[in-house]
């Protein structure tokens, strides 16, 4: 498995993810391209052998230039043929070397109160909830703010891939 950066050429693959693993809440084509465009050198994506793409994550910087260190996951998702492989963990691994890269001091993402498993997931990493996010996706579907502090020590845990759509 390579981790590579996104490529315009690679759309039409990881929006096939994207809807595979989120549904009626995945991000439309011009959602997710407004979010590459905002920052391209954060989008990765794992591959097999073939070129097939398996997964993607994408990173998300502050506004360093203002002094701003902070940033985030704005999402993560493997190919549901392809979880449970550690795919998922080594998105989340690049995806948060990208942000340590560029100094920024914390990172943070949104998780469905539901997903348990992506929430493990997210934990393993060092995230810590930060709070509740009534209605985030939807009616009487809530959000869980996670962060993580990044200039604290590598969590070297490497446990079991366990979010239910990574």
């Amino acid at each position: 498995m390579l981790i590579r950066r996104f490529r315009l050429s690679d759309l039409p693959r990881v929006l096939r993810i994207e809807r595979m693993s989120f549904g009626p809440d995945a991000y439309s084509a011009s959602t997710f391209l407004a979010h590459v465009f905002r920052d391209r050198r954060g989008l990765f994506l794992a591959e097999d052998e073939r070129g097939e793409v398996l997964g993607y994550a994408m990173a998300r910087l502050g506004l360093g230039w203002i002094g701003v260190r902070r940033g985030g996951i704005t999402s993560i998702a493997v190919h549901p043929a392809q979880r449970r492989k550690g795919i998922g963990r080594a998105l989340m691994e690049r995806a948060l070397a990208h942000l340590r890269e560029h100094h920024v001091e914390e990172a943070d993402l949104e998780v469905n109160v539901a997903n348990g498993a992506a929430q493990s997931l997210y934990e393993s990493f060092g995230f810590r909830r930060s709070r509740l996010l009534p209605d985030y996706y939807g009616a009487r579907r809530d959000g869980i703010r996670m962060v993580l502090d990044l200039r604290a020590p590598l969590v070297n845990e490497r446990g079991p891939e366990t979010r239910a759509d990574v």
